[in-house]
């Protein structure tokens, strides 16, 4: 029995994250649309399994890459040319698609926030690396998250590794284009270099860095913090 309770314990440990919701006050209230939406949402369909690599072709389940899903007003506008009601609409139509995991949920909210406040906001940014970087705490404060080889530790090391580069990229008062870019292509070698490192410390089972197919990196809110 006192096993039993033992591996319960470091299961809810290891599903355990802050309640904190960063995008609270920056995405809109549900309305009744995205409640509906959301109450029917389908299945994420072919999740897109994370490569160790970040350049314009990176996705990740349903939401995470650039313009990945590719969904648009039916008008074609770009968001900040629709008003705020037809950007609520937009918004409903992400609810029809159930996030695939959590790191996955947090790219989802990304994307509202950016439809809704528009693309340069730097408090969408903000919201997302701290989202994943709990996240990465989550799973780093358990013993499964400090095995390399395990899915706890492939989910931490997504969560660090997209939270890290991000925040590179996405800092504030940066010019959205040119410098960006710039950070990127000095940052990606050095991202490499350090996933080299990684691995030659790891066993050829266990060089798999990132989430494998079917595996999902979902963690529970922490209600009592």
């Amino acid at each position: 029995m006192k096993l039993l309770l033992s591996l319960m314990t470091i299961l809810l440990l290891a599903v355990s994250i802050s309640a904190k919701d960063y995008f609270s006050d920056l995405n809109p209230p549900l309305t009744e649309q995205m409640k509906q939406n959301r109450a029917h949402a389908k299945e994420c369909k072919n999740p897109a399994i994370a490569e160790e690599k970040f350049d314009k072709t990176f996705r990740y389940g349903c939401f995470c890459g650039e313009n990945y899903p590719d969904i648009k007003d039916p008008s074609l506008k770009p968001p900040e040319y629709l008003t705020y009601t037809q950007r609520k609409a937009l918004i409903a139509r992400y609810y029809t698609i159930k996030p695939y995991d959590t790191i996955d949920a947090a790219c989802m909210q990304h994307d509202i926030c950016y439809v809704y406040n528009g693309t340069d906001n730097q408090e969408c940014n903000d919201a997302f690396y701290a989202t994943l970087r709990d996240i990465y705490d989550a799973y780093e404060k358990t013993e499964e998250g400090q095995k390399a080889g395990t899915k706890a530790w492939r989910c931490k090391i997504l969560a660090s590794d997209m939270s890290s580069i991000f925040r590179t990229i996405f800092t504030a008062g940066d010019d959205i284009s040119a410098s960006r870019f710039s950070i990127f292509a000095m940052i990606t070698p050095f991202t490499i270099a350090n996933k080299m490192i990684q691995k030659s410390a790891l066993s050829v089972s266990e060089r798999s860095g990132y989430p494998l197919p079917f595996e999902r990196c979902t963690v529970k809110a922490d209600t009592t913090k």
